[in-house]
């Protein structure tokens, strides 16, 4: 995404539980809930106003229930612009569990504007109707929206969804987590290649045509937070297994289960025919693996690298 103006932002949410009120999570950055229904008649109404792209959404205006706004005086640096910063808290939202939601939208106006518009502003019409009859009310309304400046953004009419998503609403403890971690965040993706490259396989293989490139975009994700190129299965499976589990038994299973895991993900990107329920299990242990890698690292506060592969291993 690239920030066409010096302003705040608006990323119009599509999938995510309305939230009862808003709700901060970070500096400069709440989840607001629309005031009203979004209708396609709302959004021919932005698109008479500039948005090219309406029509677009009209297949899930129904789930567009909130949006994210992001302040462009929280924009600090080093991190990411204003409308990246939205972008990052909805990938926040998606380890935390929320990955049936995409920001569909962005907008330098709330859709607070846009939802409800036709209706709030249907006695406008009816006035210039009769005042100035039906060239007027149509061609030259008064109750145009503001001109319309934003996009498409990450639009997508299905989605792969890992098994355990969650469908509740956001919770304080959300939000906490969230803003105790989000400018770390911020610089963390806006520094890293590795990470950052991690994080977007670990938002975008939703949107991959199949699970088999799902799992091959997940895997390219931890590859590159290990960074590693030789006995590849090995060190993965034994660093993961020591970032991720206490010395033991259940060390030893999860070094196990993530050599397996390795072993499933080299069948299926390379063609092998196999059971759709095992191509789908492995797509979705490797979104978790993934997952609880980048977790690992927020929780850190920088990219994973080897202090924190010995200390795992040999503390």
């Amino acid at each position: 995404m690239n920030q066409e103006e010096i302003s705040n932002w608006y990323v119009l949410l599509a999938g995510l539980p309305k939230p009862a009120s808003p709700i901060q999570l970070a500096s400069g950055i709440t989840l607001c809930p629309l005031d009203s229904d979004l209708t396609v008649f709302d959004l021919a109404a932005a698109g008479a106003a500039g948005f090219k792209e309406w029509a677009v959404l009209e297949p899930i205006v129904s789930m567009c229930t909130c949006e994210i706004e992001s302040a462009f005086d929280a924009a600090d640096l080093p991190g990411y612009d204003t409308l990246n910063r939205a972008w990052l808290t909805s990938s926040l939202l998606v380890l935390q569990g929320f990955s049936r939601h995409m920001g569909v939208a962005g907008s330098v106006y709330s859709w607070n504007k846009i939802a409800g518009h036709q209706q709030r502003t249907s006695h406008i019409f009816k006035e210039q109707l009769v005042e100035e009859g039906i060239d007027a009310a149509v061609f030259e309304s008064r109750r145009e929206l503001p001109e319309f400046r934003g996009n498409i953004l990450d639009f997508q009419l299905k989605m792969l969804i890992h098994e355990s998503h969650r469908q509740d609403n956001v919770s304080e403890e959300d939000a906490s987590w969230i803003r105790a971690h989000f400018e770390s965040f911020n610089k963390l993706a806006s520094e890293s290649e590795s990470f950052r490259l991690a994080l977007e396989s670990g938002v975008d293989w939703r949107f991959a045509k199949d699970p088999r490139s799902a799992v091959a975009r997940l895997w390219s994700g931890i590859e590159s937070i290990f960074g590693i190129s030789s006995e590849l299965v090995y060190r993965i499976s034994l660093l993961s297994a020591s970032l991720l589990e206490r010395r033991g038994e259940s060390r030893r299973l999860k070094f196990n289960s993530v050599k397996k895991l390795y072993g499933l993900r080299s069948k299926i990107v390379h063609g092998e025919s196999l059971p759709p329920e095992k191509i789908y299990s492995a797509m979705n242990d490797s979104y978790i693996l993934l997952r609880d890698l980048l977790l690992i690292s927020i929780e850190k506060g920088h990219p994973l690298g080897q202090g924190d592969f010995d200390e795992a291993v040999f503390f």
